[in-house]
């Protein structure tokens, strides 16, 4: 799974055991060839995290020190009150999942140009994110490759440039939303026709999972996958007809844009 050149059973360590640090925590407590740590802050979180899993939990951040690998899970306004520490770990090269804060900022503050940043959305607690990756150039290869392991651990992974991560938050980071409010207002059609919500909303969850399935493993564009399902004077097309006379595209695109925009904003105050 990973290379870490020639040492053997590596240590990467975790810093911050919150949503996002316990969701790689524990995918990473299942790798057996790392000596994955946490540390957090708060250490009773750190300790509940750890319980009955394959998980060392440092008493100070100082015990990172070395790490082959550093995951910098913290809340991106606590990071300014740390880089120092951060920086003293002198790790192979850290990995930050920190919203928002670039990697010019990351390398700057943590006197290292071996820095990859993450950006995963809210579906890391169930191995189902989906994780935006970029490198600062001086990693090499096997760090890359090492890095992508770690992302992978959690759901599926895609390397971007780090100037298309707005972008990534439209359609992933904050997209994931937009799911929730489709899914939810279908349910609602579903409650106007009869059907009772939560079995409404079953239906709708499955059918989400069934349409992403399909296209995935037959790799066609969404659009022909549509146009199979419109019979000629059928019942789809009507439903798509009416999903066009209320913009349904321009507000989807729309919305994309909004928190893209947004995005780069609160990167610009960051």
């Amino acid at each position: 799974m990973f290379s870490f050149g020639s040492s053997e059973k590596p240590r990467v360590s975790v810093i911050g055991s919150g949503n996002m640090g316990g969701a790689f925590a524990e995918a990473l407590s299942k790798v057996s060839e790392i000596d994955l740590c946490i540390y957090d802050s708060y250490r009773p979180c750190a300790d509940k995290l750890a319980e009955g899993k394959n998980i060392t939990v440092l008493s100070s951040m100082q015990e990172a020190k070395g790490s082959a690998i550093v995951i910098i899970a913290v809340k991106p306004q606590v990071l300014p009150s740390i880089y120092d520490q951060l920086a003293q770990l002198e790790p192979g090269f850290f990995i930050s999942i920190a919203a928002g804060v670039t990697l010019e900022k990351l390398r700057a503050n943590l006197k290292t140009d071996k820095v990859v940043r993450f950006m995963p959305n809210i579906a890391a607690k169930i191995g189902y994110a989906v994780t935006a990756v970029a490198y600062s150039p001086e990693l090499s290869d096997e760090q890359k490759k090492d890095a992508m392991q770690i992302a992978l651990s959690v759901g599926s992974a895609f390397e971007l440039e780090e100037k298309l991560f707005a972008a990534f938050i439209g359609i992933s980071g904050s997209g994931i939303a937009y799911m929730f409010e489709f899914m939810h207002q279908l349910a609602m059609g579903g409650v106007r026709e009869g059907i009772p919500y939560p079995k409404a909303l079953s239906i709708v969850a499955d059918t989400m999972l069934s349409a992403a399935n399909l296209q995935k493993q037959t790799g066609r564009n969404a659009i022909d996958l549509e146009t199979m399902v419109c019979s000629a004077k059928g019942t789809t097309i009507e439903g798509v007809k009416a999903l066009a006379d209320g913009n349904f595209a321009s507000a989807v695109i729309n919305a994309v844009s909004a928190a893209a925009q947004k995005s780069e904003e609160l990167e610009k105050k960051a």
